[in-house]
């Protein structure tokens, strides 16, 4: 098998071209960008965690005096945003790497889809460093990844980063939920204590019911929850199901379909040895 054809004049310049445009000031001094068509800088640091599984797009390597300050990257493939996530922050953790939490309530249940900005955000403390990621489904039943490795911002990252509180037994306990490709899903809030933790949430769309809710059943599935039982018809879907967590929690999934063209949706979670105290945010979004 013949390997890759040489690089043409043309192509080479075009390639210095981009790196030039994409090269910004910065307060350090001077930058270049630089970009690697299928494969990471030969420079790349051994923290940064590529997901084996993703075609690798390319990457753009930003130095500064001959140093590595950043590097993003673009990766195409076929699974789907909630269990590529699920599958790389395992990945991530396992190689030193941690969710960077800037507010002290985890964004679980419907709101973790609606996030604003990057899809998460991570932190490796002993290499002093960041990763942003953003996935989106995109045409074809494709998800489409970028990430972006950043040495400058993460010490003042991790300095911010919030310290050890005692909030109520339960507060983190809803996975992120991501919505179904081309359904707007839109968070109508989340509350909590006592025991027991909610996020609602509904949809403009024609999707069948039993299709939604087993579109949610099985991230929560990939979230390690395991089902208990559950039915869906045209106007309702319902599932129970225990939670692998200490405190004997269970779990309850519904989907109904209140109006034609509406569904409405509930995750949460619930225990007998419940806290005290409670919590609540009301979203509101806007097609």
């Amino acid at each position: 098998m013949s390997g890759p054809s040489p690089e043409t004049e043309r192509e080479r310049r075009l390639r210095e071209l981009a790196g030039r445009l994409l090269a910004h000031p910065s307060p350090g001094g001077p930058t270049t960008a630089e970009l690697f068509l299928a494969e990471l800088p030969p420079d790349a640091p051994p923290d940064l965690i590529v997901p084996g599984d993703l075609d690798l797009f390319g990457s753009l390597a930003r130095r500064r005096d001959g140093q590595m300050t950043g590097i993003e990257v673009i990766l195409d493939g076929t699974k789907p945003v909630s269990e590529f996530l699920l599958a790389y922050e395992r990945d991530l953790e396992s190689h030193g790497w941690r969710r960077f939490e800037p507010f002290q309530r985890h964004p679980g249940g419907f709101e973790g889809g609606f996030q604003m900005g990057p899809t998460a955000v991570f932190v490796n403390e002993k290499a002093v460093s960041a990763l942003w990621i953003a996935a989106r489904g995109v045409e074809g039943g494709r998800t489409e990844v970028g990430l972006r490795y950043d040495r400058e911002n993460a010490a003042n990252m991790m300095n911010n980063m919030s310290g050890p509180g005692r909030e109520p037994p339960g507060w983190d306990m809803l996975p992120e939920l991501r919505s179904p490709p081309g359904v707007n899903v839109q968070p109508q809030g989340s509350s909590g204590g006592g025991g027991r933790w909610t996020s609602e949430a509904r949809a403009q769309t024609e999707m069948a019911v039993p299709e939604m809710e087993g579109h949610f059943a099985k991230q929560l599935v990939a979230a390690g929850w395991t089902r208990i039982a559950g039915t869906a018809d045209e106007t309702t879907g319902w599932s129970s199901w225990d939670v692998p967590d200490p405190g004997n929690w269970r779990g309850f999934l519904l989907v109904v379909s209140p109006f034609t063209g509406w569904r409405s949706m509930l995750l949460r979670v619930e225990t007998i040895a419940g806290g005290t105290g409670g919590w609540s945010s009301t979203i509101s979004a806007h097609r």
